[in-house]
């Protein structure tokens, strides 16, 4: 599943903005100064692939109620999906025209790709990246061990030490 746009409709600090990533086949990097909203924009997309949680830290410009943002995915097979996500507790899910729209839509674009997974694997920040590096160096060198350790699985240093 590729996203090709997010529309950051009401969400954080953004109003009415579009990132149009366009080209499916490339890796695009955000970067920016502290308090640009990189990681704002990193919560949008996880809250609309999976849902925004009960508490937001993103309703400080727009209303809880309020929150909005948009997007339009694409699976590998070409099947499109454009969708805008509310927050809310039942039918967040909506097209342009806001009819709700059934998860399992959203549930087979992801492919079975969990929100732990998605924010392992793509949702690295600050904290997430000086935990894995400290999880790197508690792993005395062993670069398997490390890498396994800063990909999400806390500990394995420690349970490999317990059984041997």
């Amino acid at each position: 599943m590729k996203l090709l746009e997010l529309r950051l409709m009401a969400f954080g600090p953004f109003t009415d903005q579009l990132l149009d990533i366009g080209d499916d086949r490339a890796l695009h990097v955000v970067y920016g100064p502290n308090e640009a909203g990189k990681s704002s924009t990193l919560r949008a997309i996880r809250g609309l692939l999976y849902g925004m949680p009960h508490r937001s830290d993103d309703a400080h410009l727009h209303p809880s109620g309020k929150l909005r943002v948009g997007g339009t995915l694409l699976r590998d097979d070409g099947e499109r999906l454009d969708v805008v996500r509310r927050k809310g507790r039942h039918a967040t899910l909506l097209d342009r025209s806001s009819n709700v729209v059934d998860d399992a839509r959203m549930a087979r674009m992801l492919g079975g790709v969990s929100e732990v997974l998605f924010s392992n694997l793509f949702g690295l920040d600050h904290v997430t990246l000086r935990q894995g590096a400290e999880a790197m160096l508690a792993g005395g060198g062993d670069v398997g061990e490390s890498l396994f350790d800063a990909g999400g699985a806390r500990g394995v240093h420690l349970v490999l030490q317990e059984l041997r």
